[in-house]
């Protein structure tokens, strides 16, 4: 019930600024990189965690999921390129039997797309991705090290499909998006090696290591629906969304993996950044 409260003042305070009316239009003098859709979201998220630098076993809870994103038409390339920024923040306890532990995650990625145009409905996306992640899970309960501190970057393969459907009245728009990551860095320490070692006495060689899909097997699916709440305007909508985040790695004799499952419901405003007098146009990045 705690929960649920939480979810519910958020989405109160989420729908204060996507409530308000819309008066922009759409002229031959604005360009469509100066319309943005803004989505935030709050969700649930189960838990699944394995970290062998902290436990054997695997512990399961739940959590709450804050995500904004970002998209647009990109500044270059006569529109033929689009613009995603997406963040994360995940927090969140999980158990194995009376050991709890804490779990906070928050990332942030940067996406270029190329769309090709399938039907008049269907748009399919592909481009490249810049991930940056960072956090921590906390064992409480272990003594020498109760942490495992979690950095990483890499460069992921990104795609994007976007199917417009007709409603009643109304266009709604679904989404399904797939990112992986191909190469990049992260923090390793090896089994055993204590944080003090590292940062108090200066052992930290082989501490960065060099991820591929081989040794980071991870992936992240989202798919979305968002729904108008006003006929024929997409100046606001109600957006609900399932993400699964998927991060795997075998890394310095160490094997962890962070599963999310999250689901959400937020909603999603088409922003204009020269207002006008009339209501926003049909035009969408989308």
């Amino acid at each position: 019930m705690r929960i649920l409260r939480l979810i519910t003042t958020a989405l109160a305070l989420l729908a204060m600024p996507a409530m308000s009316r819309a008066q922009y239009v759409v002229t031959d003098t604005i360009m469509p990189q100066r319309i943005v859709v803004k989505g935030s979201q709050i969700g649930v998220t189960l838990l699944n965690n394995l970290d062998t630098y902290l436990s054997n076993y695997n512990h399961k809870g739940i959590g709450l999921n804050y995500s904004h994103e970002t998209f647009r038409d990109a500044r270059t390339g006569n529109y033929r390129w689009k613009y995603q920024r997406l963040f994360n923040a995940t927090a969140g306890y999980a158990t194995q039997g009376r050991n709890m532990q804490f779990t906070g995650l928050i990332s942030q990625s940067w996406s270029g797309y190329h769309p090709f145009k399938i039907t008049k409905g269907l748009t399919l996306l592909a481009g490249a991705q810049i991930q940056l992640e960072g956090g921590a899970l906390y064992n409480p309960s272990n003594g020498n090290n109760p942490a495992a501190a979690k950095l990483r970057t890499a460069l992921a393969a990104t795609g994007m499909a976007i199917y417009h459907f007709p409603v009643r009245r109304s266009e709604w728009i679904a989404r399904y998006q797939l990112d992986i990551p191909l190469m990049g860095a992260t923090f390793a320490p090896e089994f055993g090696q204590s944080y003090y070692e590292i940062f108090g006495l200066g052992h930290a060689k082989g501490v960065v290591a060099f991820t591929h899909p081989g040794n980071n097997p991870s992936w992240r699916h989202m798919l979305s629906l968002d729904i108008p709440l006003k006929a024929r305007q997409r100046s606001t909508t109600l957006r609900l969304s399932y993400i699964a985040d998927l991060y795997q790695s075998r890394i310095n004799d160490i094997n962890c993996h962070i599963y999310r499952n999250t689901f959400a419901i937020g909603f999603a405003r088409t922003i204009l950044k020269v207002k006008k007098n009339n209501r926003l146009n049909d035009y969408s990045p989308y």
